[in-house]
């Protein structure tokens, strides 16, 4: 019960939140792609700025809408200096799904849409 309470919390300030803004953009994760690695999901790594961290931490921004049920999309944006594509998260109001996909539809038209990442040397 005190794990509802506290999630019930954390939506009633995400709805909030949502009367004065439409939607929440934000990043998709804190990186492009990583290459594929193969152990275990709990072993991965990813590197940030020449440190390594628990491949689970990227999970944070899917986290703040998954937790507080909220729809959300993910739209391409372009591409990274390193070539491979980069996203933005659109989040939005409890209920609010087709906010969301049209702001994202209206975002992804503007930014050009997705675009294959360039083949990568094995």
């Amino acid at each position: 019960l005190a794990a509802c309470e506290r999630r019930e919390r954390y939506r009633a300030a995400w709805a909030d939140f949502f009367t004065r803004y439409d939607v929440l953009v934000t990043p998709v994760a804190p990186t492009t792609a990583p290459p594929h690695d193969p152990r275990p999901f709990e072993e991965r790594t990813i590197r940030l700025r020449d440190r390594d961290y628990a491949y689970m931490q990227q999970a944070f921004w899917c986290g703040l809408a998954t937790a507080a049920c909220l729809p959300a999309a993910v739209v391409p944006i372009g591409r990274a200096a390193d070539g491979l594509p980069v996203g933005l998260q659109i989040i939005g109001p409890y209920l609010a799904d087709r906010t969301v996909l049209a702001f994202a539809a209206t975002l992804e038209r503007l930014c050009g849409g997705f675009q294959a990442p360039p083949e990568l040397a094995s």
